[in-house]
């Protein structure tokens, strides 16, 4: 079988895939048109692919999390020096003490955006001895 059939027939399985059929489904569908063999490999690539692309989405979530904690930190600090300012207590050594709370969540949250950013590029891959495949992941 070569290697622009069996990319047209994965791109016909991963759409049957993302229409929520499951694997007995695709097996069934593709049963008169391919040998058992190729039908193993073309659901192991799907499944492969359906792996790669939970795990870029489950990166995406750690990411969004580390923002939302970030902007709560911020808030935090915000209390926090705000305290300080009411209480007179910004001065000398204990200003920077203050301010430390800050930064951190500023850190926290450009570090969470720039993980997130990243991820949102990324598209799952399937490498495979055959042929590389990219495919825009569901949105």
């Amino acid at each position: 079988m070569d290697d622009q059939l069996i990319d047209q027939k994965l791109q016909e399985a991963l759409k049957l895939f993302d229409d929520g059929k499951t694997f007995s489904d695709i097996r069934d569908h593709f049963k008169s048109e391919l040998s058992e063999e190729s039908i193993s490999y073309i659901i192991r690539l799907v499944d492969e692919f359906a792996i790669e692309e939970s795990r870029i989405q489950a990166e995406i979530k750690k990411a969004k999390f580390k923002v939302v904690l970030g902007f709560f930190s911020i808030a935090i600090s915000m209390l926090i020096l705000y305290g300080f300012y009411i209480n007179d207590a910004l001065s000398g050594s204990i200003s920077l003490l203050a301010y430390v709370p800050m930064m951190l969540a500023l850190y926290l949250l450009w570090k969470g955006y720039k993980e997130r950013k990243t991820f949102m590029k990324t598209e799952p891959e399937i490498d495979d001895s055959k042929f590389r495949m990219k495919r825009r992941r569901r949105k």
